[in-house]
């Protein structure tokens, strides 16, 4: 079979399906997508909020707590416990299968009535109530998509860090700050793709360096600054000049550093132990292609943020011993042949177009099933009848399509974009490919106008002081004002809380000048865009796949090349 051009009914774009595209949607019996990799990967994305938390009522205990969903939402938000319990009954919610209606409408009724889990937490939490999507939190606030997070303060897509803050996908780590795709580092601040290094800032590149300051592609290194070598004695020396406690000196180095670094060769694909892969950040990964932050994964494309799994394609995030998962999201824990599910875990298995069915197999347009079995839109059968019901509804999508817009919806598609309960910028979507207002409401999609709170700011960020050695207790009163307020996802104003204020003093940092949302951005925009474009080893000359551009990453390596020259 060749690879095969279609045009995307989203985008209007053409876009290819590959032969090995084609073997896997026959082995799972789906036809091809009629949606781009692209459009497909942000119809997944617009169906989940990752950081916006509201306060709101739960619809079954009354009481206060905080949701992923506002206080308008057309169905009830239960409290997590509440959801788990007994208390209520997902079946009371099922429907017949009319065969006159189309599926997706019929589907659309169940999932605006149904009661949602208010957020998404596994394992116990300790002291942790402002965090989302997380395993096993302690001590941790403005946590998520994060595994056992301990002591950690705003932290996105993280395993296993320790007493960190401001960091983003961040594996086994212990107190670091600033730091983006990090991974086993101890007291790392400001650096990016940096692994096994230690008490070091403005690291890019390194790996196995400690005492380090402003150094790129370097391996096995001690007591060097700007990629220099120096004693241990006048390394110190140096790192009292460079003032790294002060504000204004940190600034004034992560601009010179973002400088200094494109004086350096990057690795067009950033992988370790993997074969035959393309996308970026990828550890012990085969036959990965066309995938984003993936770790032991096995045969997959169209993958993003997904570890332990084999033969998936479109999935973003999670993972965890998952099998021939395709146009899903949020779903991992054991689970296997999933299609077009959203928050589906713990051992789920045989779903179709499901939400919110932790532990349920054999279901067929469900929601809020807990370990539900041989269900269609909520109401049980035996399996004998759900067999039968089941491919009567498969060829109803076929010969009876559901329309959003010009947009037909058969069999093989996954939910329609306007099926999502959140508004574009409420959502990952909004974060990985950025629009404005207008740009998304002229493409169909939902906008919340984020709430400017009328704080009364009682002091300006540029009146902080510059070193936390002059920041005494009173902070912990002061609403301050963002210094970047005028950015689309700034909400104005912020507060140190004690445990921030504690970090702070312990690390001998600044502190920040910004609200979380602004640094979270930041740290978004250190990363590339999930775009891959062809380039030549600026050594060379062989073509290589990357997503690192030629603006901001100027010398591109092939991987042989980069090995040369780095190691």
């Amino acid at each position: 079979m060749n690879t095969e051009s279609r045009n995307c009914q989203n985008c209007k774009q053409s876009f290819a399906i590959a032969p090995e595209d084609f073997s896997f949607y026959e082995k799972i019996k789906v036809p091809p997508p009629t949606f781009c990799p692209e459009c497909r990967l942000v119809r997944r994305m617009i169906a989940t909020n990752e950081r916006i938390l509201y306060k709101r009522k739960c619809d079954l205990t009354g009481k206060d707590i905080f949701s992923m969903y506002d206080a308008g939402t057309v169905f009830p938000v239960y409290d997590i416990d509440a959801w788990h319990s007994d208390s209520w009954d997902p079946y009371s919610y099922g429907m017949d299968f009319d065969p006159s209606r189309p599926f997706f409408e019929q589907f659309l009724e169940l999932q605006n009535k149904v009661p949602r889990m208010s957020l998404v937490r596994q394992m116990d939490s300790v002291n942790s109530p402002f965090t989302h999507r997380v395993t096993g939190p302690k001590n941790s606030y403005m946590v998520f998509r994060t595994t056992y997070p301990e002591d950690c303060l705003y932290i996105y897509n993280a395993n296993f860090p320790r007493n960190c803050c401001d960091c983003s996908w961040l594996i086994n780590s212990e107190l670091c700050y600033e730091c983006v795709n990090c991974q086993s580092s101890y007291n790392l601040r400001f650096s990016v793709d940096s692994n096994d290094c230690r008490d070091s800032s403005f690291l890019y590149g390194c790996r196995n360096c400690s005492n380090c300051v402003g150094c790129v592609n370097f391996v096995n290194r001690n007591y060097c600054i700007w990629n220099e070598q120096y004693t241990k004695e006048r390394y110190f020396e140096k790192l009292k000049e460079l003032k790294l406690n002060s504000h204004s000196s940190i600034e004034k180095t992560k601009k010179d550093f973002e400088e200094f670094r494109k004086k350096f060769p990057q690795k067009g694909v950033n992988a370790i132990k993997s074969t035959n892969v393309s996308g970026n950040w990828l550890t012990n990964c085969a036959n990965v292609n066309k995938s984003y932050n993936c770790e032991d994964v096995k045969d997959g494309r169209y993958l993003l943020m997904v570890f332990k799994a084999q033969d998936c394609m479109d999935y973003f995030e999670w993972g965890n011993k998952a099998e021939l998962i395709y146009e899903s999201a949020n779903c991992g824990l054991d689970i296997s042949r999933l299609f077009f599910c959203l928050q589906c875990w713990m051992g789920a298995s045989d779903l179709y177009y499901c939400n919110t069915c932790p532990g349920a197999r054999n279901c067929f347009g469900c929601v809020g099933l807990k370990k539900g079995e041989y269900a269609i839109l909520n109401k049980k059968y035996s399996k004998e009848e759900y067999e039968k019901l089941k491919e009567a509804i498969i060829q109803q999508m076929k010969d009876m399509p559901y329309y959003d817009g010009d947009i037909e919806y058969k069999f093989g598609e996954n939910f329609p974009n306007s099926f999502s309960d959140f508004a574009y910028n409420e959502t990952g979507a909004y974060e990985y490919y950025p629009m404005t207002k207008e740009e998304a409401l002229k493409k169909g999609y939902r906008w919340k106008d984020r709430e400017k709170k009328n704080y009364q700011i009682t002091k300006k960020s540029e009146d902080l002081p510059d070193t936390i050695a002059l920041v005494d207790d009173s902070i912990l009163n002061e609403v301050i004002e963002c210094g970047e307020k005028d950015r689309p996802y700034s909400v104005g104003a912020y507060r140190i809380t004690p445990n921030e204020l504690a970090f702070y003093r312990r690390m001998d940092l600044p502190l920040p000048r910004v609200c979380f949302d602004v640094r979270h951005m930041n740290r978004f925009h250190k990363r590339p865009k999930l775009e891959l474009q062809h380039r030549n080893c600026s050594k060379c000359g062989i073509g290589v796949e990357t997503v690192y551009d030629e603006k901001d990453y100027p010398i591109i390596y092939c991987e042989k090349c980069y090995q040369q020259e780095v190691y």
